[in-house]
């Protein structure tokens, strides 16, 4: 079996395909029954965070097909493999420009799904693009998530836990002393919006971000990594998008301003499609925990060192969840 690390258009390109990467692929496809008149030529491969992840090119009667193999924890890939399925018959699905991955196969025992690969770039990569092109990438993306929140599809409850955000402020505390006074009070602010009742949810991505969105120009609006489904409010996945787009627009260009009206594009495209009025106590209560939770990843579980990441992080949180200010306009 081939492996093409230099394939300009691949997922997971990421050096060489993990060692026991040949035994899974054949183990995969002897649990779908496939024989060697329909052979795979792999792509790319990687793992990452306990999942192995791969990419797979098979030959057909229509043309070349593309596929992504992900194997993981049996009770995400059960609930990626559910939700595709729903969501495509709710009409997530071609001829409809909003699409989720087409679900080919699911072996629970493994925590595998094989699904379609969806057409198109990645948002992440046009939001640093020129302004209009960001904006309407920006848009594309409002636009998916407002279907999805508007959608039918039956959505498990999905518990915030107040008891790991806890975990978060006191080793970033222990690890950022200088920091503690800071970090205290944005968790004292994320403790009292935490306490308010949950009164209004809708189905949720529960990992929605630019890398998580493929636009296929004006044909296609793809979701995917949907293993997080379930009933949430809305700012949930509206502040996991506005963090983490700041978040990459840093990583690329060392300031936030770099997706500024891309953001704002986002949210006011939101609003206009599903004509729901974004809170902005609740989208800074999510936009702060998703600093604190990915500054935690970052300087407490990797220990990468990175401490030009803590003053905009945690400046984000603190305009965010103290001032309401989910735009951030003083931190670009």
């Amino acid at each position: 079996m081939l492996f093409d690390p230099s394939a300009t258009d691949a997922s997971f390109v990421d050096g060489r395909p993990p060692k026991d990467l040949a035994e899974t692929i054949e183990w995969t496809r002897v649990q779908m029954g496939l024989d060697g008149n329909r052979p795979w030529r792999l792509i790319s491969a990687r793992k990452k965070l306990g999942r192995t992840l791969f990419e797979v090119e098979e030959e057909t009667a229509n043309g070349t097909k593309r596929f992504i193999g992900k194997l993981g924890r049996p009770e995400r890939a059960e609930t990626l493999y559910r939700t595709l399925t729903l969501l495509r018959a709710a009409g997530f699905q071609p001829p409809s420009r909003m699409t989720v991955p087409e679900p080919i196969a699911w072996i629970p025992e493994r925590g595998f799904v094989l699904q379609e690969k969806v057409p198109g770039r990645q948002a992440s990569e046009i939001l640093l693009g020129s302004p209009g092109r960001a904006c309407f990438a920006a848009a594309d993306c409002a636009r998916w998530l407002g279907a999805l929140h508007d959608c039918d599809v039956p959505a498990p409850a999905a518990a915030l836990d107040s008891q790991i955000v806890s975990v978060w402020v006191r080793e970033l505390a222990e690890a950022q002393p200088a920091e503690a006074g800071r970090i205290e009070k944005i968790a004292d602010q994320i403790s009292k919006e935490l306490a308010e009742p949950i009164n209004d949810t809708v189905p949720c991505h529960g990992d929605f971000h630019p890398m998580n969105v493929f636009i296929a120009g004006t044909q296609r609006i793809s979701g995917i990594d949907i293993d997080k489904f379930g009933a949430r409010e809305p700012e949930a996945d509206i502040a996991w998008f506005l963090a983490q787009t700041c978040a990459f627009g840093f990583f690329k260009t060392g300031t936030f301003s770099a997706t500024a009206r891309a953001r704002e594009a986002f949210c006011r495209c939101y609003e206009a499609e599903t004509g729901r009025h974004i809170r902005a106590n609740r989208a800074g209560l999510y936009m702060a925990m998703a600093f604190l939770k990915n500054l935690h990843f970052e300087i407490v579980l990797l220990k990468t060192g990175r401490s030009e990441y803590v003053d905009p992080w945690l400046s984000g949180a603190a305009s965010a969840i103290l001032e309401g200010d989910i735009y951030l306009s003083e931190n670009s």
